[in-house]
């Protein structure tokens, strides 16, 4: 992990600034966008987070799940804000341009420095610690339960947090049939 005589630059990254700020949205809007977080950042995020994990002896495996994570942060930050997720090809691009508002308070050098991108522009070692300080602070952030799936009782507590997810929905007049293709797509 991180040294401890340094500072992680995800230490000073604020989680979910708008939840706290009060941003709001048009409650189906709200519940659409908050459960496609939800469900994007537990499963996938888990699972891009499992792969810098399994892959510590794999730097350019490393290298391509720290930027795919990256991008579907952005993705979740688009669909926070209520805007439209951008295509993949251009999600790094923007994250580094723009930086991101509604997932983290990040500017681009910020989320380059927490993602270690040096070495995607001449550095030669492929960091992820910061990246886990930064998962912790989103997991902590975050407004709501989001089990992890890929262990053996993160299963029951998945199924649990479906069934609000569908209640919620249901009281906000939506058909939870519109996660139905994010879940295939995981």
């Amino acid at each position: 992990m991180t040294d401890t005589n340094q500072m992680s630059p995800a230490a000073g990254i604020t989680a979910f600034p708008s939840v706290r700020a009060g941003h709001a949205m048009p409650s189906q809007a709200a519940v659409e966008a908050w459960v496609q977080a939800a469900w994007l950042m537990l499963a996938e995020g888990r699972a891009y987070i499992e792969d810098l994990e399994g892959g510590a002896d794999q730097p350019q495996m490393q290298q391509a799940a720290k930027l795919r994570f990256l991008e579907q942060l952005l993705d979740v930050d688009y669909r926070l804000a209520g805007r439209q997720p951008v295509d993949d090809a251009h999600c790094l691009a923007l994250a580094l341009e723009y930086g991101m508002h509604e997932v983290m308070d990040a500017t681009g050098p910020q989320l380059a420095a927490v993602f270690g991108l040096d070495e995607e522009f001449g550095g030669d070692t492929c960091r992820v610690d910061d990246i886990y300080v930064l998962w912790e602070r989103l997991l902590d952030g975050f407004p709501g339960e989001l089990p992890d799936r890929l262990v053996a009782e993160g299963q029951r507590d998945m199924l649990r947090t479906m069934r609000v997810w569908a209640r919620l929905a249901r009281e906000a007049g939506l058909d939870i049939g519109f996660l139905a293709s994010s879940i295939k797509a995981a």
